[in-house]
């Protein structure tokens, strides 16, 4: 064992990388040294970890029964408690292990996310609602969190609560305003929800974030002007747009004018970058423009 070994080791733990062949290679090896000093503990949980990781049960339970006996009250070895259970397959066993963990403290972040993971990957059909609140209790205490305000967004969607997932997602954007696919994903909701002004805004707010030919990687992509044009033939269906429910103020809707350049211009986008070649062209363009039914 060098001390380089050691070092690589505590690096992983620092930038949370997994490495689990190597950790456990390079573990064993200094562990056998016997010259570890205040990092033997927090070895040997991350390589009760990597072992997990690697179906190696009795070498993770062993690190974890020492472990035991030098904290033997510690909910963080109780977490790896509930870790190896969930290798051998023991779910439920598993998920009493972090109900008494929130028990005695609710902010337990890790307790909550095994929960949360456990109950989403149930084979049940109400698995997305009774993730749901585990999901808001995490985000109440963890709320800068993105990926779980973007998790909570898709179970909503997935229960047909769109305005839900649209508020979800809203949370998402103060968090990181700069995505722009969580800008895209936003109009996409708002337009299965049926607020088709606030879902063009998204859009053109997400497209206008592509940028230009020197910055955008992929300017062929339609996916946002597909969103655009559907969600203008929705608006330009109606015969007085003001009687449109939407959270979008007045004075700050798209008008029919508007509505009707972009139905133009995203026909002709649509066109340019998907493909539109050949005699087809014009058949293609009548029937984005609704000149032409397809049955």
């Amino acid at each position: 064992m060098t001390s380089t070994d050691l070092e690589t080791l505590a690096r992983w733990r620092t930038i949370g990388a997994r490495h689990s062949e190597e950790v456990i290679e390079l573990g064993l090896k200094v562990l056998k040294s016997g010259r570890l000093g205040d990092q033997e503990w927090a070895l040997r949980e991350q390589l009760a970890i990597a072992a997990l990781d690697l179906g190696q049960n009795d070498l993770s339970q062993a690190q974890i029964n020492l472990l035991h006996r030098k904290f033997p009250d510690s909910p963080r070895v109780k977490i790896l408690d509930g870790l190896l259970l969930e290798s051998k397959g023991k779910v439920n066993e598993a998920k009493d292990v972090y109900d008494n963990l929130l028990k005695i403290d609710e902010t337990n972040i890790s307790a909550l996310q095994r929960l949360i993971s456990l109950t989403i990957s149930s084979s049940s059909t109400s698995s997305s609602s009774a993730a749901i609140p585990l999901l808001l209790k995490y985000l109440d205490i963890f709320y800068s969190d993105p990926s779980g305000w973007s998790l909570l967004s898709e179970l909503y969607c997935e229960q047909g609560m769109y305005l839900q997932a649209l508020d979800s997602i809203s949370h998402l954007l103060v968090i990181q305003p700069w995505d722009e696919n969580n800008v895209r994903r936003a109009g996409e909701i708002a337009y299965t929800a049926g607020d088709y002004q606030l879902s063009l805004k998204h859009l053109l707010r997400a497209l206008e974030m592509q940028g230009d030919k020197q910055t955008n990687v992929n300017p062929k992509r339609t996916r946002i002007w597909w969103g655009i044009k559907l969600a203008v033939s929705r608006l330009l269906e109606s015969s007085n747009l003001n009687q449109i429910e939407t959270s979008v103020p007045i004075e700050m809707r798209t008008t029919e004018k508007q509505l009707k350049l972009l139905d133009e211009l995203s026909t002709e986008k649509i066109l340019q970058y998907g493909g539109g070649k050949g005699i087809n062209l014009e058949v293609k363009r009548k029937v984005l423009s609704g000149d032409v039914v397809v049955r």
